[in-house]
């Protein structure tokens, strides 16, 4: 007779939603396409769970009523309750909250979406996503969190601890190498050295991990060519043994190609349990119970799949008092709102802080708004959209004008109005939506300011609007999504609407939303652009975040989470690799010189450095110090273990090593936010030819006064990873500290040695 916990496990493998009783197997379930992933690195098994949440139903698992466990609910996004649900608050996506660079936001941010989902019966949050942004067009930037791994890693970090403190279980995700390209994702090969695989890709899930996330969702591409879902390397070896996770792993929906050689890499969990839309047959299922029996998968390893995917449910307190699954909402029936007042507040900080001043000519023109006395706003994303303000959905839809028939999905892909949000998985359902024209007109009633507008991308209408405007404001943007990519051009002709208004307006202020960079060298220098403000993607509340940056109510804070080149051709990946077929191969050429990195090293000057962002207000920097810790010199020369003795990996990369300290004065003439960035140049055996973002703060700072802040660097962060000890190693030598406001206004310098 199998053991109790065995007939569980089979029970729980073939219990994803849609597998149901299979009855017809396929011949090759269990032979991958070439090229194939082979599992050479054993599976450890699970030893307990951290801090784990789980849940909401894009995905199922079945109940087990006299285990007390409900089944599990999966649903997207990390923006709120998902586009298939209504009744909850839309919030801004990844590449807002990362450009805060506020930790108590993205925190915040994570803990009301979760607590959302939870009101809804969902176990868990298909998100934050933590690749980087690499491909500049790819459809998905804007669920992440940038282009920095250390940026990425804190805000990964915050999230999961915020989704899992309101019950819900967090699922960082695409592990691994699925930065941002929509294109053949199911097949390209995203090529990367081990170096760059450790110091760029798997940093941000190591901080996740270090979090205690529950699950790990793995990605559509191959990695080395090798399939992300299946590939033994990257599961059971740098995840399950270097990084310790204790949780369980989930493939991305219809990711998997085959059952065996998955199961053995270490997957454990198949997403949503079949390998296509309208398919009835599984990888796992009645095919994992066949594989049990037969040999060919040991009854350990199915026993180690049901326990990761079990504890986090209990270790979450998901057992007791949890809410059922409401997630169907007819409006004509019984529903559960889970929208809070509290959390429209906070999506519209977030919008706000999240939004980056550019550039700005401070004074009678430019920003912030003085009573203006005509306030002329431009382009289709300045007003609603008129279609609604649901329309995110997935890939480039038919529009409804050319409907000929009632159509069950309303979203037709393309951002016709205002922008909140990008395409896809990662974009939610708006209960409201309120776009700039509405807010600005709402508060130009207090000054008894003329409105004026052009809704379209008419330049010569344009033009006549322009001519009669002391400020213009063109509302711009550039959209993409899953299964949509992108070019840097701006949306509805905005470059030439740009220019057309600057051309006729002395005081013209572009406001970009945008998924991710966009070229903007047609109108920068223009000598009536006297503001850019990029606010990003704001969600439901852009419109009134919008107006309290404009009129000096928040002095903005933001800060850019990726560089805006000159040159497309600057970027490390300009365009969509669409060669060789069947499987385009994605060459990481630029190893560990991501972003700024790649720029420093070249010595190529980008129109705006990773980390810029203006203030109304001016701030100094002095006295910026660094200590080590008394028994750093002692310690580095204990070897960093491979294998992880934690969640995150080795403990020791996580102790305090060095500790800088840094003076902010805000000179006025606003109450203002400084972000203070560190960047450190390593030794020269490190082998990193330019410096690297390695801490942070958000200090607040009212006008006048000074504040002192500390920024604690651990060992790992003076690390680099060692190709040839196959372990973080910390180089004897010189390691220079650079503090300033961004990674290239450094406002002073100070070194430490080892």
């Amino acid at each position: 007779m199998l053991p109790r916990l065995l007939l569980l496990s089979l029970y729980l493998a073939s219990a994803a939603l849609g597998q149901g009783e299979l009855g017809n197997l396929e011949p090759d379930l269990f032979e991958p396409r070439e090229p194939h992933s082979p599992h050479s690195y054993p599976s450890p098994n699970a030893t307990g769970l951290p801090n784990d949440p789980l849940h909401l139903c894009q995905g199922q698992t079945k109940p087990i009523p006299h285990m007390n466990f409900s089944g599990l609910c999966y649903i997207d996004s990390d923006t709120g309750i998902g586009n298939s649900h209504s009744f909850g608050t839309g919030f801004p996506p990844g590449i807002t909250v990362a450009s805060t660079w506020n930790r108590e936001l993205m925190r915040a941010r994570a803990y009301a979406i979760a607590d959302e989902i939870k009101l809804k019966g969902a176990h868990a949050v298909l998100g934050p996503v933590l690749a980087t942004g690499r491909t500049v067009g790819g459809g998905t930037n804007f669920e992440g969190f940038g282009n920095d791994p250390y940026l990425i890693g804190v805000a990964g970090y915050e999230t999961v601890i915020g989704h899992q403190a309101a019950g819900v279980q967090a699922v960082p995700k695409q592990y691994l190498g699925y930065d941002g390209q929509q294109y053949n994702r199911t097949f390209y090969s995203s090529n990367i050295d081990d170096k760059t695989l450790h110091e760029i890709e798997v940093w941000p899930y190591a901080e996740a991990v270090r979090a205690g996330a529950a699950c790990v969702m793995t990605s559509y591409p191959f990695v080395n060519n090798s399939q992300a879902s299946q590939n033994a390397y990257l599961i059971n070896d740098v995840l399950k043994t270097h990084l310790a996770f204790q949780g369980y792993t989930q493939t991305d929906w219809f990711a998997l190609k085959s059952g065996v050689h998955a199961i053995l890499a270490g997957q454990d969990q198949d997403m949503p349990g079949v390998p296509a839309s309208g398919v009835t047959w599984s990888y796992f299922g009645a095919n994992y119970t066949r594989a049990v029996n037969n040999g060919s998968v040991p009854a350990w390893r199915l026993d180690d799949a049901a326990t990761r995917i079990m504890t986090p449910f209990f270790h979450l307190g998901q057992d007791r008092n949890y809410p059922d699954i409401n997630v169907v909402d007819d409006p004509r029936g019984s529903i559960v709102s889970a929208q809070r007042q509290r959390h429209r507040t906070l999506a519209r900080e977030i919008a706000a802080t999240g939004s980056v001043l550019l550039k700005n000519t401070q004074g009678k023109k430019g920003l912030p708004l003085v009573k203006a006395t005509t306030i002329s706003l431009f382009g289709p994303a300045a007003g609603p959209n008129k279609w609604g303000p649901n329309q995110y959905t997935y890939g480039n839809k038919v529009l409804p004008q050319y409907w000929e028939s009632i159509q069950d999905d309303l979203g037709i892909g393309f951002g016709e109005g205002t922008l909140a949000s990008g395409g896809g998985s990662g974009s939610t359902f708006y209960p409201r939506l309120v776009d700039p024209l509405s807010a600005i007109q709402h508060r130009a009633n207090q000054d008894l300011t003329l409105v004026d507008w052009s809704l379209t991308a008419n330049l010569t209408f344009a033009k006549t609007i322009a001519q009669r405007g002391t400020v213009c404001i063109p509302i711009v943007s550039s959209f993409s999504g899953e299964q949509s990519d992108r070019n840097t051009s701006l949306s509805h002709d905005g470059d030439n609407l740009i220019l057309a208004v600057a051309d006729n307006c002395d005081n013209t202020i572009p406001i970009i939303q945008s998924v991710g960079p966009v070229n903007m060298e047609m109108w920068i220098d223009h000598p009536n652009v006297t503001a850019v403000l990029w606010a990003n993607l704001g969600g439901q509340e852009l419109g009134p975040a919008l107006v309290d940056i404009l009129y000096g109510n928040v002095n903005p804070s933001g800060r850019l989470a990726y560089s805006i080149a000159r040159n497309d051709s600057d970027y490390a990946q300009p365009t969509i690799v669409t060669e060789p077929q069947p499987y385009p191969q994605i060459n990481y050429t630029e190893g560990i010189s991501v972003d700024y990195r790649g720029f420093e090293k070249s010595g190529i000057e980008p129109r705006f450095w990773f980390g810029h962002g203006l203030s109304y207000s001016n701030f100094t920097y002095t006295d910026v110090k660094v200590s080590k810790q008394s028994s750093l010199d002692r310690s580095v020369k204990i070897p960093i273990q491979y294998v992880g003795n934690a969640p995150g990996g080795d403990v020791a990369l996580y102790e305090i090593a060095v500790v800088a300290t840094v003076t902010v004065k805000n000179e006025g003439p606003y109450d203002g936010t400084e972000i203070v960035q560190l960047y450190l140049q390593l030794p020269k055996e490190a082998e990193n030819p330019s410096k690297i973002l390695r801490g942070f703060e958000s200090i607040p700072i009212r006008d006048g006064e000074t504040q002192t802040r500390k920024i604690y660097l651990t060992r790992k962060d003076i690390s680099y990873w060692s190709v040839i000890k196959q372990t973080w190693v910390t180089a004897p030598g010189d390691y220079v500290v650079h503090v300033g406001a961004s990674s290239n206004d450094i406002r002073q310098t100070v070194s430490f040695t080892i």
